[in-house]
């Protein structure tokens, strides 16, 4: 009983980590490429924009978006050193929440993009765009990654 459990085990922990490098690799990789690399576009605008708190405020988002999915990068290495279930369960809890604070996150990135009266550049506008297209498509990888860990730790449950 007890090695049929640790065989069952193994193999989660296995597809859960082929499945998040896959994803790591592809989706959210990928964005988050994307938005840094929009923050490399943006930073020499600063200097010579008329929508300076606009573009400002787009960098510090990029910068923000990136360094959240560079923790989330590094806090799947919870899953290398978590024996007990209990914990590995624990672990998931903590992944998902850092992933729905990144969400929430670029929601309100979105919505205060959209929000703005006044755009003085049609580079801004563009960057604006942009931008939007890749906190969208952030969250979806996100949603993609929090379905991929409820269905981990549903079977989790399922072995106890």
């Amino acid at each position: 009983m007890l090695f049929k459990k640790n065989i069952i085990i193994a193999l989660v922990v296995i597809i859960f980590t082929a499945s998040v490098s896959y994803a790591a690799e592809n989706a959210i990789l990928n964005v988050a490429n994307k938005i840094f690399e929009e923050s490399k576009a943006i930073k020499p605008l600063l200097e010579k924009t008329k929508d300076i708190v606009l573009m400002s405020s787009m960098w510090d988002s990029c910068i923000v978006a990136k360094t959240q999915l560079d923790a989330y990068f590094s806090m799947l290495g919870i899953f290398e050193v978590v024996k007990e279930e209990a914990a590995r369960q624990k672990a998931i809890d903590i992944i998902s929440s850092w992933l729905k604070v990144a969400k929430k996150t670029n929601e309100l990135n979105m919505k205060s993009l959209t929000a703005i009266p006044k755009i003085y550049e049609p580079t801004t506008e563009l960057h604006v765009r942009k931008l939007n297209g890749y906190f969208a498509e952030m969250n979806y990888c996100i949603n993609n990654e929090l379905k991929k860990l409820s269905e981990i730790k549903n079977a989790l449950k399922v072995k106890k």
